[in-house]
């Protein structure tokens, strides 16, 4: 599946924590809510955009990076592993590249990356699990939080002047991230990524 930043996963990525999760880090605040799910999507897609890929959780991806130069980077702060690299069509072995868990692959000392557009594909493990970024969940369920204390519908109406206004939706809601949210997600964030 080709994701909004520009490489592919294999299977389905799910929102960062389940219902059940929101509930009970909550303490059921918001369980008779029917929103509670698309204010979980809306936290959880805005935050993944901001930092320019999908975090949590692990997930196998290929991915296609800019080269030209030595090093080139893979769309992930956090990669366990590198399980194969091509370029121009022709598969590297691990004598011809370095790789570090921040996303960077450096090409062999007398080598650089082609700078042919979508020569080089890595195929790779990204991805914290759940338990390793509390941090994060803590800025999901404020955001859905904040999603979900808002009215849905018509908040004001006026009768001659015919003004009507509606809350705003979970979604838009959800990525206006505060500059407090942004600081706090900063290390999760892909420098030089489709991130916005």
């Amino acid at each position: 599946m080709r994701t909004a930043w520009g490489y592919d996963v294999e299977g389905t990525i799910n929102p960062i924590i389940t219902v059940a999760q929101f509930h009970q880090l909550t303490g059921n605040t918001f369980s008779s809510n029917p929103r509670v799910e698309s204010a979980i999507n809306a936290a959880s897609q805005s935050i993944r955009n901001y930092c320019g890929w999908h975090i949590c959780p692990m997930m196998t991806c290929t991915a296609y990076p800019v080269g030209g130069t030595i090093v080139a980077r893979l769309p992930a702060t956090y990669v366990s592993e590198v399980n194969g690299v091509t370029e121009d069509g022709v598969e590297l072995t691990t004598d011809d590249y370095q790789w570090r868990r921040d996303g960077l692959l450096k090409r062999s000392p007398r080598h650089q990356w082609s700078d042919k557009w979508d020569a080089i594909t890595v195929e790779y493990v990204a991805g914290y699990s759940v338990d390793a970024v509390p941090d994060l969940i803590e800025a999901i369920v404020s955001i859905a939080s904040g999603v979900l204390s808002v009215s849905a519908g018509v908040i004001s109406e006026s009768a001659d002047g015919v003004s009507i206004s509606y809350a705003t939706s979970a979604s838009s809601i959800a990525s206006s991230l505060t500059s407090a949210q942004k600081s706090a997600l900063d290390q999760y964030k892909v420098v030089g990524s489709h991130a916005v």
